[in-house]
């Protein structure tokens, strides 16, 4: 259940933050009186994209615990496998057409990396909270 309930976390992250970058690009684009345009496919791919790149995380979730250099490991497999997903996607579903573009796509890519695992830290502490809560309400109750 916890698998899945990070993997749907991550999804939803991931296209939030991957709709809010498309945005923010369609926004500096107008204001460089550059004409903005969308694919009819570009939401539906983001969608796609958001979970398929949710999937490596399987990677990371051990049930044994992991030394720091294996966790380590395990982190830099994952930005490389996503960060291919990804590039793979944008050449397929041409969200880059040059190299600026595709360079754009790079950084955007490590930003909402970063971001979601800021995110993701911040939700697993927030349910270590509430179970801490709920399981010291049941011990007061005793």
């Amino acid at each position: 259940m916890k698998k899945r309930k990070i993997i749907m976390e991550q999804t939803f992250l991931l296209s939030f933050l991957m709709l809010t970058i498309t945005g923010l690009e369609g926004i500096y684009s107008h204001w460089n009186g550059d004409p903005i345009s969308f694919s009819w496919y570009l939401p539906a791919s983001l969608l796609l994209m958001s979970f398929l790149c949710s999937l490596p995380t399987l990677l990371l979730l051990s049930e044994k615990n992991m030394t720091k250099k294996e966790w380590g490991l395990r982190k830099a497999c994952h930005c490389l496998i996503t960060y291919a997903l990804v590039m793979g996607a944008g050449y397929l579903f041409h969200w880059y057409v040059s190299l600026t573009y595709f360079l754009v796509t790079t950084v955007a890519y490590f930003i909402i990396y970063v971001l979601v695992w800021v995110f993701t830290l911040f939700l697993e502490k927030y349910d270590e909270k509430l179970i801490n809560e709920a399981l010291k309400n049941i011990r007061d109750e005793d």
